[in-house]
């Protein structure tokens, strides 16, 4: 297989806590054999592999566990076949679109000669350590989160969730007017001042954000701690996320949801509305009705969001479980001359007279 991935060491890892992920019989259901192993991972798992694979590289003494997932010896490698090499520079004639013949073949040729295929006994004990940590990383992310596996229930939650913006929900844009508690006003004093400022937005029927602007200003000289927002936009139920993932569409609380979608083009003015931040008065913009996907039509747009947000998700908790399970040895001794070297120059630059 073709590796464009860099290198790095992580020591003190051992191959048996940060690999105990799968019986032999799942790798060797996932791998079929190294020559028809169809890992063509993501990109954005580049550097879970090379952290996999290190881990596996820290502790060559773990035979045991090492044979559980990966059959061949340290250093051994089947033969690479025709049929592999062919399948491995059709896909790097896709990668180069814009690269000839000779310039595809060149390049293409020095990759292999510097993969584990040939020549170098330690590369070759590098690239079976990543061929064990890309078997197992398809066991836990690409058959887990495959097209295959994205049944008709995840895709109908994507879609009543709105996630990945298939569809969205009815969105309601409003200003409000709020008067917030205070202790230099009484609960009443507050409610009376702005039922007086909603009785003159009536009688005007003046319903503008200048208007409300200019209400704002006037209670704010007379005491009372008002705002104005302009222009909120939000669904009548509050989201939640899919995933892990965070809807952009902005959460009200309930009494200010339930008072905003009774407001219509004809009724523009809600009553006075309480809520835990105080009174409201709120001004109708537009109603956006809501839109909703199918999976007749929105399948295939749905099920690829999900696999490749379940992946990265996936990817991420790897990592997180990798570093939390990973062995870290402090060297005293070297630590201590750091800080003693640090501390002796700390002294000298005290020291020295200010030029």
């Amino acid at each position: 297989m073709v590796y464009e991935y860099g290198v790095c060491a992580i020591s003190h890892c051992r191959l048996g806590a940060a690999m105990t992920f799968c019986s032999r019989d799942q790798i060797q259901k996932s791998r079929h054999s190294y020559e028809t192993m169809k890992l063509r991972l993501d990109p954005f798992l580049g550097f879970l592999i090379i952290l996999c694979s290190a881990c596996a590289a820290c502790h060559d003494g773990d035979v045991q566990d090492r044979e559980q997932y990966y059959p061949y010896k340290t250093g051994q490698l089947p033969k690479q076949t025709d049929a592999l090499k062919a399948e491995e520079y059709a896909v790097f004639v896709k990668k180069h679109p814009d690269w000839d013949a000779e310039k595809t073949q060149r390049e293409f040729d020095r990759i292999q000669k510097m993969s584990a295929q040939k020549y170098d006994p330690d590369i070759a004990r590098w690239a079976d350590r990543k061929a064990l940590a890309n078997a197992w990383l398809k066991t836990q992310i690409e058959d887990v989160y495959s097209p295959e596996t994205i049944g008709d229930d995840m895709i109908q939650a994507a879609i009543d969730a709105y996630a990945f913006k298939s569809g969205h929900p009815a969105l309601l844009t409003a200003s409000h007017l709020l008067i917030k508690p205070d202790e230099s006003s009484t609960d009443e004093e507050r409610r009376s001042a702005l039922q007086t400022v909603h009785d003159k937005i009536v009688q005007s029927g003046d319903y503008t954000d200048d208007a409300l602007r200019s209400y704002a200003e006037t209670l704010l000289h007379a005491g009372f701690r008002a705002d104005m927002n302009e222009d909120l936009t939000f669904p009548r139920e509050t989201m939640t996320s899919f995933m892990g993932e965070q809807l952009s569409y902005q959460n009200v609380v309930e009494p200010f949801a339930e008072a905003a979608f009774k407001l219509s083009p004809t009724q523009k003015l809600s009553p006075i509305v309480e809520s835990q931040f105080g009174y409201h008065i709120i001004l109708f913009k537009s109603l956006k009705p809501g839109k909703k996907a199918s999976i007749q039509d929105d399948r295939q747009f749905i099920v690829d969001n999900i696999v490749m947000h379940g992946r990265k998700l996936a990817t991420a908790q790897i990592i997180q479980n990798l570093m939390n399970d990973a062995k870290v040895l402090i060297d005293e001794e070297k630590v201590n001359a750091i800080a003693g070297l640090q501390s002796n120059h700390a002294q000298e630059a005290s020291a020295t007279p200010a030029q």
